[in-house]
């Protein structure tokens, strides 16, 4: 009889029916960055006010940034604990379609503005102390922390502080303003929604393996690094959005949003906001990009108490 080293992965024979489930989507939702024509905005992008047009750049820039560690680290070391090959098959997906989206992020900034501008414009991100610190404390956890702290950290991320700076194209897109820019937004937030709700339904299944006094420590643990997160991701916003009135309205959108990151996670929402608390604007924006991948936006609230993850993905396939 043949020793074995290794085994052939029998596709048809999956152990997680989600698993399954999210393959299929995440093929359906590959996209190009140059297939959107992001430069017929560039006119209307002159004509907003300077504060407005920086910090569209801003936080184009930021999620630059961001989703650099989340192409390169994240999904990498989340990859490392993965259970079985499919599950791997899967985070391979997710940071593919980071990787595009990555791409899409530098693409806005280009095609909006000229090469001077846009090398300022990553400047300014690279010397962002709230956007290093973030990056810090992620990281650090990406390459130290236990599987399920991983996929806490890659959940805050995706599902919360991307979003702080996702808010000024929905912004604007709820304006019904710079429409080609807000397509890549749409087209990023297909992967985006993905990449926090299956970690956050992988970090469930391990969470539940847990005693209660673990529970209660990883709990504390949870709370006290999001604590962290959030004050930092204000500062930011501050930062970020200098100079426009848009400020308060973004730090709701932030809570509204860290309340699905703890949703994914199978805990009660941290903040009181919820949609009708956020700006009609935004929340037109985000309702007009939504499509059926993103039911993190439109449904989530509603079904998430109830709805066990698992069911929701295979109903969505």
């Amino acid at each position: 009889m043949t020793e074995k080293y290794y085994k052939a992965i029998n596709w048809n024979d999956m152990e997680d029916r989600v698993d399954k489930s999210a393959w299929s989507r995440l093929n359906d939702i590959i996209w190009e960055p140059r297939n959107v024509p992001v430069r017929e905005d560039k006119k209307e992008f002159l004509q907003l006010d300077k504060p407005v047009q920086d910090a569209l750049l801003h936080a184009f820039g930021a999620l630059s940034f961001s989703s650099g560690l989340q192409m390169k680290n994240g999904l990498e070391q989340i990859k490392v604990d993965a259970i079985t090959p499919e599950e791997a098959a899967v985070l391979n997906a997710l940071q593919y379609l980071e990787s595009i989206a990555n791409k899409g992020y530098s693409y806005v900034i280009n095609e909006l503005t000229d090469s001077n501008i846009a090398k300022d414009v990553i400047n300014w991100a690279d010397d962002n102390p709230y956007l290093q610190k973030k990056i810090r404390i992620l990281n650090k956890i990406y390459q130290g922390g236990d599987a399920l702290q991983k996929k806490v950290a890659n959940v805050i991320l995706e599902t919360a502080l991307y979003h702080s700076a996702f808010y000024a194209p929905l912004y604007l897109f709820g304006q019904g303003k710079m429409v080609r820019t807000a397509e890549i937004v749409k087209l990023a937030l297909r992967g985006t929604s993905f990449s926090g709700i299956y970690p956050g339904y992988k970090f469930r299944l391990g969470y539940q393996k847990l005693g209660k006094t673990e529970q209660a420590e990883l709990k504390e643990w949870i709370d006290n690094l999001y604590d962290v997160l959030i004050d930092n991701e204000k500062k930011h916003i501050e930062l970020m959005y200098k100079g426009t009135d848009w400020i308060d309205d973004v730090t709701h959108y932030l809570y509204y949003s860290v309340n699905k990151a703890y949703l994914n996670l199978g805990f009660s929402a941290k903040y009181p906001d919820t949609s009708d608390s956020i700006n009609p604007i935004i929340e037109k924006g985000v309702i007009k990009n939504a499509v059926l991948e993103d039911f993190f936006f439109y449904s989530y609230e509603k079904h998430m108490q109830t709805t066990t993850l698992y069911l929701f993905v295979v109903i969505m396939a």
